[in-house]
């Protein structure tokens, strides 16, 4: 079976089938950022916790493809495969030539563009992106300023396996972004999973623009919206992955997160390029960035708050800690959730609190069981990825279940576990159910983090 985290994508081929063909001509020529990406999914599930807007994942589906991906649903795994694998190549991703017409200013610029344009706060969060990050974030009642952004653009269909295919495909679109973009705030990580993104390699080069200082736009909402005496929270995640430099300012990343050695991905698809252990392309911060937003918040007199792990699992375990200091939080129940399949709106709204996995893969099994050891809850809701995948590291549902209903009542959000991980109607079930536990479980006042708190937190965690 073809694996694929970004396989839900799914939205793309639903939406042609529905009639909505303009989407697929990109006329307007914009180079939007890709609503599934951790990077921007992060900062507008953050948006919505704050304003109590959005429809969480399904922004990224058409109105209306509910109908189609429930027909799709009907079919057995391979054939539900084959044609989430057709939708792909018909609608996903920019034209190669739009690349060329990339103001990277205009990514920051969006990120900014999802917050009210009043208002203060007593704290800002910036830097790395991450589900734990967002439950952080929803806590403190604080915008998050990403430093990543992924997006696609299209290529010819290639094997999966062609690595070198893929690679020349990628440098035409970094070198016509670069070409228009000249300053050196940033830099274009081209990322290449052939087991867990395979069949997004197959049809799209994946690029993901990593700011290297603080932009422009991101110090004047500060200046903005920061309150007298708040602080900025630095999310300066340090995860590493082995990256090929093909300049400066482009490096190709092989494989990522999971259960998969990065030797393994190296010595299957090597390249001839310097090679240097650098801060990995979806979950690590950009060192410049960092120094950047320190220096930034020095010569304004602001105090910034580093919270800097190695592994973006030890964010998920301080989220969580920081639930259970909270005023009303249902000690009693728990959420875990999963990649973009996350939703702090209701974890805040309701008072029940969240463990963030990355992936479902076999590696989160023994890290999900430490958290949990000596628990008894009442119930645990867990939303696992329908990824599509069953890449060599995917977990099975059943040692998961196994391993929840240990501690507690399980239920499953979303995924039918008949038809996991391919699963088209889990994203609308999992919004459905997160509006139900909102509308029956609302605290009267919803949860709230002090940055006081998140300090002696971080002290006692020593992070």
């Amino acid at each position: 079976m073809k694996a694929s985290r970004f396989s839900v994508f799914v939205l793309c081929a639903g939406a042609f089938l529905l009639g909505s063909l303009a989407s697929l001509g990109r006329s307007d020529r914009q180079i939007a950022v890709e609503g599934f990406d951790s990077g921007t999914r992060i900062v507008r599930e953050v948006a919505e916790a704050l304003t109590g807007e959005g429809r969480s994942i399904l922004e990224c589906y058409p109105r209306g493809s509910r109908t189609f991906l429930g027909l799709v649903s009907l079919f057995p795994p391979q054939t539900r495969i084959g044609l989430i694998e057709w939708g792909m190549r018909l609608s996903v991703g920019h034209d190669p030539e739009d690349a060329a017409q990339l103001c990277v200013d205009s990514l920051p610029r969006w990120c900014v563009d999802q917050y009210p344009k009043d208002g203060q706060y007593e704290a800002i969060v910036v830097g790395s992106p991450n589900g734990a990050v967002a439950h952080l974030a929803a806590l403190l009642g604080a915008p998050f300023l990403t430093t990543s952004f992924g997006l696609t653009f299209r290529h010819p269909t290639i094997a999966a396996e062609d690595h070198r295919a893929y690679i020349e495909s990628a440098r035409t679109v970094a070198d016509s972004i670069l070409t228009l973009n000249e300053d050196d705030g940033f830099e274009l990580i081209v990322h290449y999973d052939p087991l867990h993104d395979r069949s997004l390699v197959e049809v799209v080069d994946f690029i993901r623009v990593k700011l290297r200082v603080l932009p422009a736009c991101y110090r004047a909402f500060i200046d903005r919206h920061l309150a007298p005496g708040g602080r900025l929270v630095l999310i300066d995640c340090t995860y590493a992955w082995p990256q090929y430099e093909l300049s400066d300012r482009v490096h190709i990343q092989v494989g990522g997160l999971g259960g998969i050695a990065p030797e393994t991905f190296l010595e299957r698809w090597p390249l001839d390029l310097p090679l240097n252990r650098r801060r990995e392309s979806e979950w690590g911060c950009p060192e410049g960035f960092a120094s950047s937003v320190r220096g930034f918040a020095n010569t304004r007199g602001i105090e910034a708050i580093t919270i800097s792990f190695d592994h973006p699992w030890e964010y998920s375990l301080l989220a969580h800690d920081a639930y259970l200091a909270c005023e009303n939080v249902r000690e009693d129940s728990l959420l875990i959730d999963c990649f973009n399949h996350l939703n702090p709106r209701t974890n805040v709204a309701t008072g029940i609190p969240a463990l963030w996995i990355p992936f479902n893969t076999a590696e989160g099994l023994p890290l999900v069981e430490g958290a949990l050891e000596g628990k008894t809850l009442d119930r645990v809701f867990f939303a696992p990825l329908p990824s599509f995948a069953e890449s060599p590291d995917t977990a099975p549902i059943d040692p998961w279940l196994e391993l929840l209903s240990r501690h507690g009542d399980v239920e499953l959000v979303g995924v039918d576990a008949r038809r996991f991980p391919a699963d088209p109607l889990a994203p609308f079930r999992f919004v459905e159910r997160m509006t139900e536990l909102r509308e029956t479980e609302r605290l009267a006042h919803p949860l709230r983090l002090d940055v006081g708190t998140l300090v002696n937190l971080l002290r006692r965690l020593g992070g």
